[in-house]
């Protein structure tokens, strides 16, 4: 598959059967991910928002493709105005392991955007779970997550919200519980 192919299969209508079966491609042929991760910086068309679609499901399985790319794509997510890109990028780097200098900024991020009522339901949830992976790093960082959920009014919140509130919650509980 080359890039004007891979290119062609993303500007047609995509389903979750079409992303899975480019993914697999990609994963059979791993030279064309280069390819389809400059289709994916494309900023605003719709075959971008494909590509970064299929980003995200090869996020999942290989994570170490995107690893060198995570500064760039805090960087993305941070500059990004289209709601669905911005829950893919978060989805990518909640994939990614947490590289040993804390990412301030995606965390920074994560902090700004968990609770704030104008985003969606998935970039909130998202943005909690990323944060506590991120906290993971260091114990005072938790008990600020710690904090700051607990003192939520999450009855505010959308029940995906409140869940990913709620077991947050009880993984740090379990972390407390495992330091005393």
């Amino acid at each position: 598959m080359n890039k004007t192919e891979l290119k062609e299969a993303l500007c047609t209508h995509t389903s979750l059967f079409s992303v899975n079966h480019l993914t697999w491609k990609i994963e059979q042929q791993s030279d064309r991910f280069p390819v389809l991760y400059e289709l994916a910086s494309t900023d605003g068309s719709r075959s971008a928002y494909r590509a970064l679609w299929v980003c995200e499901k090869l996020s999942e399985k290989h994570p170490s493709w995107f690893a060198p790319f995570y500064n760039e794509l805090i960087e993305k997510l941070k500059r990004c105005k289209h709601e669905g890109s911005r829950r893919l990028l978060l989805s990518i780097l909640h994939n990614l392991p947490v590289p040993p200098a804390l990412p301030v900024q995606l965390l920074n991020y994560c902090f700004d955007h968990m609770l704030l009522p104008q985003e969606s339901i998935a970039i909130q949830a998202l943005s909690i779970k990323t944060a506590y992976k991120l906290c993971r790093q260091d114990p005072d960082l938790l008990n600020e997550l710690k904090t700051v959920l607990e003192n939520v009014e999450a009855e505010y919140y959308s029940p995906g919200v409140q869940a990913a509130i709620r077991g947050t919650l009880q993984k740090l509980k379990k972390v407390a519980m495992k330091r005393d």
